[in-house]
This record gives C-alpha cells, structure tokens and sequence, in this order.
C-alpha cells in the first residue's frame, strides 16, 4: 500500500462486520453444537474460522498501518467498539459457566415414593411372593412359568393363573371296588363300629314284617339322587387351593381392587336367575371386563380353566358357592354335577360373552 493513503471507514466497518460473524458462529458451535455434526466436524470448522479471522486482523492491521488517519476519531471509537464486543463475548461465554453450579446446588423437591403399606387394611396377611406378583406384573416368577402360562391380551389388569402342582394325586375307591381290589395277604382292620352295625341289620323275618310301613312310605330315590345337596367338600377344598387361592385368597376375600371375592358373592350369583348356567360359563371360558363385587371396582381378566375335569369343576363351584364355614349355605341349593359341566363344555364362549351374560342376571 501506498503511505499515506486513507480508505474510509467503509472497508473497516465490513471487515469489523465479518469479524464478529465469524466470532458468533464460533459461539453457536461451541455452546450448541448441532446434532448433525460429529466432535471432529466442530474441531475442524473452529480452527478453520480462526485461521480466517487471524488473517483478517492482519490484513486490517496492514491497511491501519498505512492510512493516514491511524489516530483520528474514527480509530478510536471502533477501538472501543472492538473492546467492548470483546467483554461481551467473554461475559457469553464465561457467564452461563459461572451460573450453572449455583443453579445445580438448588435443593430438588422431595420425591415421595414410600405411600405405606396398600394391604395394610386387609383383613388377611398378603404373602410377599403374592405382592411380588403383583407389584412386577408377572414378572417376579421364572422364565419357564411365564412361558406356560402367557399373559392375556387384554391389557387392563393382566393375571396369570397359578399352576397346580402335579406331584400329588387322590385315589378314591368306592365300596364295590374295594371288595374286588384283590389285597392278598394283606389284613383289613376291622371296625368296631361297622361290626356292630352289621348286627343290628334286621333278619328276612323282621323285613318282612314291617314290609307294610315301608310301602307306605313314598319311593324318592331317584329325586333324591338327582338333588342331593351334599357333594365331595375336600375334593372342592383341594381344587380350590392348588388353581384359586392364589388370588381369591383361602378364605376366599380376595384383595380390594384386585381381585374380588368369591365367599359369599358365589352365593349371590348363585341365587340369580341364570346365575347357576353362568358360574359354569366362568370356570369354563373365563371372564373380562368391568365389575362390581360389594361395592368395589374390579376391572381385569378371570382365565378360564378347560383343562380341570368335569367332577373338579363341579368340586370347586360348590365349595365357593357353599362350602364356606363362615357364609351360609343357600336354602335351595342344588349341588353341581358332573355331566352338568360336560353338557356346557363345546360352547365356544369368550371371556367378553360371558361378561354379556353377567349384565343378563336378575334377582
């Protein structure tokens, strides 16, 4: 350049311009990096914007060095500019540094996360392993038991049934049976009792004699097998152990908002006109959606349970419609069948028709 030349402020206020440009960019970069660009990226673009702003200050130091007007106003006052913009980008960058641990020694809000106890109102003890299951959703049992026994699609409430353990069994002999069993050597007690009965059975003669009394009694026999009331209470008490319990709980209360009870509401269902038909339809096809069991919301899904037999079935509806100690047995009771099961079974029901059928049931 030649000496003593002056350019105007133009050229220096463009060159003042594309400084701070350069130093903004530079900012953005460092304190919001963008997403799309890698560490390595932002490294090679800060050095390459330095590299351009240290070429430009020299070349405007080059062109300050020959005008002539190195130290008129204008000089100064863009000195002061530069200064100034200097303080305010060390403040942006600096500041927001200084401020962040005072704003993350802020004492958080208390989380409350321990409510108490839910089952603390329950009239029974909740197992730990039950509110395990509760609690994890299933997930608290073994890989293996999960996968027999899936989860059902409906989300709502999701239950997976206990499994019956299948390491014991009952063998029951009937009389008839009994006296063709062939026991070889092998004594059978005697029992007083039953001797003494057997002595007390009246001969030919005394039948014979009294055969007026009893002729004028009516013959029953066939009513009273079809509705004997008494039914095989351990068999019911056995099934409902090993495939309800677990949820119904043994005294057959349930939980509140869980699972609702079945002691007593069994009964009430019972009594209903069609209650009888729809407690089978629930053993057999299950039940979903929303109910209502002294005055408790209950909205999840009942499995169903086709795999137990035909006399299970039958065992477990009258043990829950009457075979609770504490709940009386209803006066009309006729006890489940077998064959009265199988007559339901091939009905191809979902566990929605069944929750159909319950809105169906009138007093």
């Amino acid at each position: 350049m030649a000496d003593g030349t002056h350019k105007g402020p133009g050229l220096y206020i463009v060159i003042a311009l594309i400084l701070g440009v350069i130093t903004y960019i530079e900012y953005y970069i460092v304190e919001f990096p963008p997403v799309w660009l890698s560490a390595s990226w932002v490294l090679f673009w800060l050095v390459t914007l330095s590299l351009a702003k240290f070429w430009m200050v020299i070349w405007f130091f080059m062109h300050l060095r020959d005008d002539d007007k190195l130290y008129t106003g204008f000089f100064a006052s863009g000195m002061v500019i530069a200064m100034g913009t200097f303080v305010a980008l060390a403040a942006m960058f600096l500041l927001p540094r200084a401020v962040a641990p005072v704003v993350a020694a802020q004492e958080s809000p208390a989380i409350v996360t321990d409510h108490g106890d839910p089952y603390a109102d329950h009239p029974d003890p909740v197992p730990q392993e039950l509110r395990d299951l509760i609690a994890s959703d299933g997930m608290s049992r073994s890989l293996a038991r999960r996968s027999d026994a899936p989860r059902p699609k409906d989300q709502t409430l999701r239950i997976t049934p206990p499994q019956a353990p299948d390491d014991t069994f009952t063998l029951r002999l009937d009389d008839e049976e009994l006296d063709e069993l062939d026991l070889g050597d092998a004594e059978v007690a005697s029992d007083p009792e039953a001797d003494a009965g057997a002595a007390a059975v009246p001969s030919p003669e005394e039948t014979e004699a009294e055969a007026p009394t009893l002729a004028a009694a009516p013959d029953e026999s066939d009513d009273a097998d079809a509705r004997d009331p008494t039914f095989d209470r351990e068999l019911g008490a056995q099934v409902y152990a090993a495939n309800c319990s677990g949820c119904h709980q043994a005294n057959g209360r349930g939980i509140p908002g869980a699972f609702p009870p079945v002691a007593g509401h069994g009964a009430e269902l019972y009594a209903l006109d069609g209650g009888r038909a729809y407690l089978v339809d629930v053993l057999l096809y299950g039940l979903q959606g929303a109910i209502e069991v002294n005055d408790q919301a209950y909205n999840g899904m009942m499995p169903a349970w086709p795999h137990l037999s035909d006399d299970q079935i039958a065992a477990v509806l009258n043990h829950i419609v009457a075979g609770w100690a504490d709940e009386d047995e209803p006066a009309d009771f006729d006890a489940y069948r077998a064959d009265e099961i199988a007559a339901e079974r091939g009905r191809g029901l979902s566990p929605a028709d069944v929750h159909a059928l319950r809105a169906t049931l009138r007093d």
